[in-house]
């Protein structure tokens, strides 16, 4: 299974930062092209973040995010957006501290709560994250739905719940849904005993995501099992081509012998 982190809320990210001013004196160590009374100014470091972040280069990312907190130290979404790095980097704990930072000044925040249940999951707390994704379902303006299924979804998922996460996978498997809530519905079809609706799944995750070998992977494993070789075959040499360090890739060598 997939990381779901992958999935995280970015939508309505910045759409908290009016109300965010402070009184603290700017950095030193601003970008030059960084004007610490300009309005905007922590926007921009949030968003040089992002970009940071999205390229692999966290610590960098978190540079520019403390920067920004150091500007608006009362704005929830530059706590939020520090979880979802230190998410990223595999420090649960760290996020959930950011999180409930944001929460605390934004309580409304569902973004941060969605992500906090992902920090819980990560921490074993199964419970308290699908109290997080059930009330950010519970708000009817919530504009990232799709997402929080998935969330939920992989939460059931991990918990062996199959049908309640296939339900809520379903609902993630949208075209404006995470493309790993198609790839994790295959598996639990797969779990199921639904070859055909997994294969739907992979070949729909496939379509949105055709450079993840992980994905063309599993699709080919399905199709080996249901006794059409020569797709399986193709697929597998697929994977080489798109991956070929991969341990997709040396699964597949094995399976071409």
């Amino acid at each position: 299974m997939r990381d779901p982190l992958r999935c995280l809320s970015l939508l309505g990210a910045l759409v908290l930062l009016g109300a965010c001013a402070s009184s603290k004196p700017a950095p030193a160590n601003l970008p030059p092209e960084i004007d610490p009374n300009d309005p905007l100014a922590a926007t921009m470091l949030m968003q040089q973040g992002q970009a940071l972040v999205a390229e692999g280069k966290i610590p960098d990312g978190m540079a520019k995010f403390k920067l920004a907190l150091s500007i608006q130290p009362k704005n929830p979404t530059v706590y939020n957006l520090i979880g979802m790095a230190e998410l990223q980097s595999g420090k649960p704990a760290k996020a959930l501290d950011a999180f409930n930072s944001a929460l605390t000044l934004a309580p409304q925040y569902s973004d941060a709560r969605n992500n906090r249940g992902a920090a819980y999951i990560q921490l074993g707390q199964y419970a308290m994250a699908e109290a997080d994704f059930l009330a950010v379902l519970g708000d009817p303006t919530e504009a990232n739905r799709a997402g929080v299924y998935f969330n939920l979804g992989s939460l059931y998922f991990s918990r062996g719940n199959l049908a309640a996460a296939e339900e809520n996978l379903r609902r993630a498997a949208v075209p404006t849904g995470p493309v790993e809530a198609y790839f994790m519905l295959g598996q639990v079809e797969e779990r199921l005993g639904q070859p055909a609706r997994a294969e739907t799944a992979y070949r729909d995750a496939m379509s949105r995501a055709p450079e993840r070998a992980d994905i063309v992977f599993a699709l080919g494993k399905l199709l080996e099992t249901k006794g059409r070789k020569d797709e399986a075959m193709a697929l597998f040499r697929r994977v080489i081509a798109l991956a070929p360090n991969s341990a997709e890739a040396q699964q597949a060598r094995a399976r071409l012998e």
